[in-house]
């Protein structure tokens, strides 16, 4: 259970919101307990097959959540669904999008980032898939993750799997981990 904490009251004696200062419900951080129970699938089969939806952007908290997750798989049944949001980049209007020609950017980066995922992954056990949505990032994860349960059924078993904020202020202003974790729809597995 997280604990909460009372912020400092305002210069005028109003209590300010309380904050949550430990992680939901719901949000494994990886250790190797969490690798050895898959992200909240303990009560489950080790034998049930698992499909993990690992956020990647080619970061280096990427790259470890991508790797964590193929770790998670070694010697279960189950699958890869690697997920490249691509994002609009902050300030750009819909105008200038057209103008600079970012499909062929996007594209670019998408085909690199697909190389280096099946770099990585082309000598592991687990079967995978990369694909890339566009949108933002904890919405698009989540709707993937929903089309997975879709397709395979209500007993499913989907883990959401994230590398963590590489700084303290993303981390507390809002980041891709702490958005999932709000939303509590499936086991979330952050890789520090």
């Amino acid at each position: 259970m997280s604990e909460l904490a009372l912020t400092p009251k305002n210069e005028t004696g109003t209590k300010l919101r309380r904050r949550r200062t430990g992680p939901l419900p719901g949000t494994a951080f990886v250790t190797e307990w969490t690798l050895e129970q898959t992200a909240g699938t303990a009560g489950t089969s080790p034998v049930a097959p698992v499909v993990l939806v690992v956020g990647f952007d080619g970061s280096e908290p990427a790259k470890r959540a991508l790797d964590a997750a193929a770790g998670l798989l070694r010697g279960r049944e189950g699958r890869l669904e690697v997920v490249y949001v691509a994002q609009d980049p902050a300030g750009s209007t819909s105008s200038e999008r057209f103008e600079a020609s970012p499909s062929a950017a996007a594209d670019d980066l998408e085909g690199r980032l697909a190389h280096e995922v099946r770099a990585r992954l082309d000598t592991t056990e687990p079967t995978w898939h990369f694909q890339r949505r566009d949108g933002a990032v904890a919405h698009e994860l989540l709707d993937a993750a929903d089309e997975l349960r879709r397709h395979r059924g209500p007993d499913a078993t989907i883990v959401l799997v994230v590398g963590g904020a590489s700084n303290r202020h993303v981390h507390v202003a809002g980041s891709v981990p702490s958005h999932l974790a709000e939303v509590d729809r499936f086991p979330l597995v952050v890789v520090p």
